[in-house]
């Protein structure tokens, strides 16, 4: 197995500060509300006047974490949800989340942004104190990329599945500089809502599919459970230019359309039930333009040909056989085994089934030219025999689930998935040399069926582009003694560094030492069964669909039972990377974050709670889960190579990161992060739903982003600087200048 990064000094100091009991990480939009408890400060998406709350600007501060292997990331609550409708709650719910598939470059969308770091200043005119400070972004330059969720709760009579339940659709366009990734500078903006005014009936009931890096937010609207006069009657492809919206106007989707029509296409509108949508983004698209793409229950794949015209097609299917599940999976890169023109934008992916249409075992993949329209298409099926698709890591076998794997299905699409969200199912990445990687969730059950079972692999499946394909599993659920622990140990294992045992704060041989363990018992956790963190949940899945970065890491949340300092197991949820191990082909996990994290804000001034990060609900996956569309699978620095080379282990092959959370902010500051409205009684502090970013964070003067700050960084640089190239431009005030090399020159030379 390749070494693994040791721990730089920083990473010692913040592992010293650990030990001692300081938080590790904060926050970003990270507020409070001036007065204590409820109703705290979370914006409505129907406020209008006096004060406009449809966009926001402000900066966000991201902290330092450090993951299990020593990984730096900068971590942070970016975006909140909406306020609640009867107060009841601090704000509604998140479901399905997107990030652009890339990154995108240019001047900064705004040319300031409100800045603070005390409690109670914030973006709420009515609820917060004005920011103390803000930031010039005038003729600055940045990287962007597009964020999005849709949020849900009930309206006003308290009750859910009644007419006045509402959805809206919150875009953000994000902005950062690689020479100090951990600043945001965000502009939240209600895209779409339901209704017009949160007392009335829905008018339409939304989910979301994808955003791009121009703010381009792609939705899935029908009328499901209203009852209105003004109820849209047909289900409907919606696309809303984020960065067009008017502020002075709540964009309610209705029959007679968008109330902010100039922002806002009807992109295609059908009686036929459709998946919600994957998008070309506008950077890749033909003309320059979003290009919407999705699947039906007709079996049909949609593709926007032309503005707002859209075009059906089995082709994208065997002989027009079998059908499809779930969502599409777009991703902007070129396989060769299914591209054969010279207008390629990428490639598509969905789960089908296969077996005479009775089972969906299989992964079809098909090239996309920049109009949507199709190239060739090739389709993988998992293998009847299990030991092609062994975990090389540990030797585990799907033949542990008993059920022969001769029937076990991909899954991940039950329930409200295909109409809420997330997109999609499938991960998918092109590496380097031409192979393609597709991964998706396992169950030894059929894969529709609801409440779904708790045992799950997650697969992969390497495909060269001459079209042979192998498998290998990358992680699975098993039982309780863990995979090589001894005494027959099949679940898999998440590695750190706690030394031979595997506990924390034993002192034994190589803890502490920067290195990650990978001895028989030195794990520090495992991924457990749903029913084993939750025993009152029997069904839904252990392991969430996942995502992939440019390298073929793997992104996904697990239930996991972590080892503690006093000999037991911490039973949880969990945000893991797969880190791809070349010399094996396989997959060793990596702890990014868990439930009950307790982490400061920077800018409230607050220590806050992670309470709930979940990715299953009661029967089924939860459309507010992981999914492959919640990365950009694209690198910070300047070149965008990097990523796909980036060393084993290294955070620097990510790009961002999205995940939701509910947090609870301690504003009364006695430590126990009570909720009033789930059982804190009179408690004043304050609990949100947020999307949380994760970013890596280079060593500052790392200009190639190989991971290490060298005399090439200095070469690399002035290289950039004297042909105008990316990254050029060190301190991204619009301009290259010799401050340039004046800054870079004191960045570098910072111990």
């Amino acid at each position: 197995m390749p070494s693994i990064l040791r721990f730089d000094r920083t990473a010692n100091a913040i592992a010293a500060l650990a030990a001692i009991g300081v938080p590790l990480v904060a926050a970003a939009q990270d507020s409070v509300s001036n007065s204590p408890g409820l109703p705290g400060d979370a914006v409505s998406a129907y406020a209008v006047s006096p004060a406009s709350e449809q966009v926001n600007d402000f900066v966000v501060d991201l902290a330092p974490m450090t993951s299990s292997w020593g990984g730096r990331y900068s971590i942070g609550p970016v975006v909140k949800a909406g306020a609640s409708a009867g107060g009841q709650y601090f704000d509604q719910l998140i479901g399905a989340q997107a990030v652009s598939a890339r990154f995108s470059s240019g001047p900064m969308l705004r040319s300031s942004y409100p800045r603070w770091t005390v409690p109670g200043q914030g973006v709420n005119a009515d609820r917060n104190d004005a920011p103390g400070s803000t930031l010039s972004a005038a003729s600055r330059t940045g990287k962007r990329f597009g964020l999005a969720f849709m949020e849900f709760g009930y309206g006003p009579d308290a009750a859910f599945g009644t007419p006045d339940d509402q959805t809206a659709i919150i875009a953000s366009i994000i902005e950062l500089q690689p020479s100090r990734p951990s600043r945001l500078f965000v502009s939240r903006i209600s895209a779409l809502t339901g209704k017009p005014v949160s007392a009335a009936d829905s008018t339409a009931s939304l989910g979301l599919g994808a955003i791009d890096a121009a703010g381009n937010t792609l939705v899935l609207a029908d009328d499901h459970a209203l009852n209105s006069p003004q109820q849209i009657t047909q289900r409907q492809y919606v696309r809303v230019r984020a960065a067009a919206r008017t502020a002075s106007l709540v964009n309610a989707l209705s029959l007679v359309g968008a109330a902010d029509a100039p922002s806002t296409d009807i992109v295609r509108s059908t009686a036929t039930s459709m998946t919600t949508p994957a998008q070309i983004p506008s950077s890749i698209g033909i003309g320059g333009r979003p290009v919407a793409l999705g699947l039906d229950f007709n079996a049909d794949y949609l593709f926007e040909q032309a503005p707002n015209a859209t075009s059906a097609t089995k082709s994208y299917l065997p002989g027009s056989a079998g059908s499809s599940r779930g969502g599409l999976t777009f991703i902007p890169h070129a396989f060769a085994a299914v591209a054969a023109g010279a207008s390629n934008a990428g490639t598509g992916l969905c789960l089908v089934r296969t077996d005479s249409n009775t089972r969906t075992r299989g992964i079809e993949v098909f090239g996309i030219n920049t109009d949507g329209s199709l190239d060739g298409t090739l389709q993988v099926q998992l293998p009847i025999i299990a030991a092609q698709m062994l975990d090389p890591t540990d030797n585990w076998s799907p033949s542990n689930f008993v059920v022969s794997p001769s029937v076990h299905e991909f899954t991940g699409y039950a329930g409200q998935a295909p109409f809420r969200g997330g997109t999609a199912q499938v991960a998918s990445v092109v590496l380097p040399g031409g192979s393609l990687l597709a991964a998706a969730v396992v169950t030894p059950t059929t894969g529709s069926l609801v409440p779904q079972s708790g045992d799950n692999y997650l697969v992969v499946a390497t495909i060269t582009p001459g079209g042979s394909t192998s498998w290998a599993t990358a992680a699975h659920t098993g039982n309780s003694l863990g995979s090589g622990a001894g005494g027959g140990g099949i679940s898999k294992v998440i590695l750190g560094d706690n030394g031979a045992d595997g506990f924390p704060g034993t002192a034994d041989a190589g803890e502490g030492d920067g290195i990650v363990d990978t001895g028989a018992g030195a794990w520090i956790g495992r991924i457990a069964r749903l029913s084993e963190v939750f025993p009152a949940q029997t069904g839904g899945p252990s392991i969430s669909c996942p995502a992939f970065d440019l390298r073929g890491n793997l992104y996904f949340m697990a239930t996991v039972a972590m080892k503690t300092s006093d000999g037991s197991f911490e039973y949880t949820s969990a945000l893991l990377r797969g880190n791809r191990d070349t010399t094996v082909n396989g997959y060793r996990l990596e702890l990014l974050a868990r439930l009950g994290d307790v982490l400061p804000g920077l800018n409230s001034g607050l220590n806050y709670q992670i309470q709930s990060m979940s990715f299953a609900d009661a029967d089924s996956v939860s459309s507010g889960g992981m999914f492959s569309g919640n990365i950009v699978q694209d690198g910070l620095g300047p070149n965008p190579g990097t990523p796909a080379n980036a060393a084993y282990g290294s955070p620097l092959a990510l790009g961002a990161l999205t995940f939701r959370a509910k947090i609870v902010y301690d504003v009364d500051a006695d430590g126990l992060f009570a909720d009033p409205t789930s059982g804190g009684s009179n408690s004043h502090d304050q609990a949100y739903n947020v999307a949380m970013v994760i970013v890596p964070r280079p060593d500052v003067g790392d200009f190639n982003f190989d991971g290490a700050k060298t005399v090439q960084d200095l070469f690399d640089f002035l290289a950039a600087y004297f042909s105008n190239g990316p990254g050029g431009d060190w301190n991204a005030d619009g301009s290259t200048s010799v401050q340039d090399i004046f800054d870079f020159l004191a960045a570098y030379f910072a111990p």
